[in-house]
């Protein structure tokens, strides 16, 4: 199969969160990543909306998501702007204590 992506990415295994657009959040870990785009894994099936915010947890990150493919447990997503730095844990648990 031929590789179409236009970065490599680079294998990891990150704690991430997914805030959806009403605020509540689900859990992922991120497999590999680029400075394009993402690959998530769910500990089950899980049904993304087209457009989201990806929070890296260990990196205090949150960055502006839309979703590429999802297949089963797994889902790519290509970033659509540049990750804010913050206080990710908090901005979650404030986003779904508000829901």
């Amino acid at each position: 199969m031929r590789e179409r992506r236009r970065e490599r990415r680079h294998k990891v295994l990150k704690e991430g969160k997914i805030i959806l657009s009403d605020w509540a959040s689900v859990s992922c870990v991120v497999r590999d990543i680029s400075a394009s785009g993402a690959r998530l894994e769910f500990e089950g099936p899980v049904h993304l909306p087209s457009a989201f915010h990806l929070c890296i947890v260990s990196a205090d990150l949150k960055i502006p998501a839309v979703l590429a493919w999802q297949q089963q447990n797994e889902a790519g997503v290509r970033f659509t702007g540049v990750g804010a730095a913050g206080n990710v844990e908090a901005a979650v648990l404030s986003h779904s204590a508000a829901a």
